[in-house]
């Protein structure tokens, strides 16, 4: 492996990676552009089908015969060769971005790190090299001018171990840059020569972007794509993606409100801790948490005292609770022209190639209404988010798509000063945190999506209709519970 030296990284400029990865990201949208129009209007007339580039057959042939079977099996090969290419200009594209940034990233770090170092007054050469001017004759039988002397010198290597590291980061993307375009065969995805030829494109594709294993590493990695390269990708797996969780937010982080209760087992239990325990077990077997499944179960994982997050069923929530739905259908309706814009803006920009953005709206806070579910959850966080796609028509113009989720998030926990009736007994908040207090419960997290929607975003068009449907039970409580909002 031929290793990046400290010079070349500290001097390089990584424009030309970028301008290279977008003139591919571009010939990806011609091919694709051409992908359709074959499709559109020669494939699909010769086969009868209507409706668009991906239409199925209607059984009506307007030619047949064997010189119509051969046109048709011709066509079709050009069409999946002009595909096949498309994912493999993209698979490029994401190579070059995806080393440009990793370099980009390194280059910063290093550029940092000389800064730390000549802050201390150590000079660095161009080799990497790194000294620290020595003490004066007379420093040199100071204890204090020694001590302080040697404890720059300590801090001036741990910069040199950052730059030791940034030169290294850099090197093991060069190779990984070159590993991947290495990969990129085009008798492998030439569907003349391999019937898997586009399947093998999009396998190229996936293994340039680099999806990483680490789902915690996987939202950085998503917003930081080429939306060209998304794109491809959402086209080439989408089912994948979505369950590996690339609908959620990029930018949000939910925490909790507040402390809860506070920390968790810190006394020992008396007889009050146990009364409320026995009286909360009683709740979930019969009473009114009969018919509230969900405050049952969320009750029994609280008092199971294992702390773990529980997943809960948005998409239940949203046929329950019409309050909900009405709330998540206003903050769709009232984000879709701007996310509709954002695609469009990026399909210019990329020359007309498909285009994915992440979208996602601001959080909002809310009480449910519905019985159940404010047993079980009570306030909660929620948002909207996902993926709008723009991609070229027959005609070339941008026919823009939503894919999205409706996501929740809470905190189980019980606060002073605060009680909700159930099946006539006035359960306090109090009583319920005395038990995580003393360890016979313990509170946790609460998070859930629904499950994938996928609408039209057409200019001027009706408001988007939520996922859920049905009527809710409506609560004619008087008293909020307000648990972690």
């Amino acid at each position: 492996m031929t290793m990046v030296t400290f010079a070349q990284l500290r001097g390089a400029s990584f424009d030309s990676l970028g301008h290279a990865g977008d003139t591919w990201t571009g010939l990806s949208g011609h091919l694709e552009h051409l992908a359709t129009q074959v499709r559109s209007g020669m494939l699909n007339p010769l086969t009868g089908r209507t409706g668009g580039p991906y239409a199925q057959p209607t059984g009506a042939r307007p030619w047949s015969g064997a010189a119509a079977n051969e046109a048709v099996r011709e066509i079709g090969f050009l069409s999946d060769e002009l595909e096949a290419f498309h994912y493999e200009a993209l698979a490029v594209s994401a190579a070059l971005h995806r080393a440009g940034k990793a370099f980009a990233d390194a280059k910063q770090k290093l550029t940092r790190a000389i800064g730390d170092a000549e802050g201390l007054d150590a000079t660095v050469a161009s080799d990497g090299t790194v000294t620290l001017p020595g003490l004066s004759p007379a420093d040199r039988n100071d204890p204090e001018a020694v001590a302080y002397h040697r404890r720059k010198w300590d801090e001036v290597q741990g910069h040199v171990k950052v730059m030791t590291a940034a030169v290294a980061a850099a090197t093991e993307a060069d190779a990984a840059v070159a590993k991947a375009l290495r990969a990129l065969d085009p008798d492998e995805v030439d569907p003349t020569k391999h019937a898997d030829g586009v399947r093998n494109a999009r396998s190229d594709l996936e293994a340039a972007a680099g999806m990483p294993t680490d789902p915690k590493e996987l939202k950085a990695w998503w917003a930081a794509l080429d939306p060209a390269v998304r794109a491809g990708l959402l086209a080439s797996d989408p089912s994948k993606l979505v369950k590996a969780g690339v609908l959620g937010p990029t930018d949000y982080e939910w925490s909790a409100a507040d402390a809860g209760a506070g920390p968790w087992k810190v006394r020992e239990p008396g007889q009050a801790e146990q009364n409320t325990r026995l009286m909360a077990l009683a709740l979930i077997a019969g009473g009114e948490f009969v018919g509230n499944s969900d405050a049952a179960a969320n009750m029994t994982h609280y008092l199971a005292g294992s702390g773990t997050p529980l997943s809960v069923d948005v998409d239940r929530m949203l046929n329950d609770d019409a309050t909900f739905r009405q709330a998540a259908n206003v903050q769709l309706a009232a984000n879709k022209a701007q996310w509709r814009q954002a695609a469009l803006d990026a399909f210019e920009k990329s020359g007309g190639a498909p285009v994915s953005i992440p979208v996602e709206s601001p959080v909002a806070h809310r009480t449910f209404q519905d019985r159940n579910w404010y047993l079980a959850v009570g306030s909660h966080a929620y948002l909207t988010s996902g993926v709008v796609t723009a991609v070229p028509g027959p005609d070339g113009r941008p026919q823009v798509s939503l894919q999205y989720q409706v996501n929740v998030w809470d905190r189980y926990n019980w606060d002073p000063g605060k009680s909700t009736p159930i099946a006539g007994t006035s359960v306090t908040d109090a009583d319920m945190a005395g038990l995580h207090r003393t360890g016979l419960a313990k509170e946790y997290d609460i998070t859930g999506r629904t499950g994938p929607v996928t609408v039209p975003l057409e200019e001027g068009g009706a408001p988007v209709a939520g996922p859920g449907t049905g009527g809710g039970r409506h609560d004619s409580r008087v008293e909020t519970r307000g648990q972690g909002q």
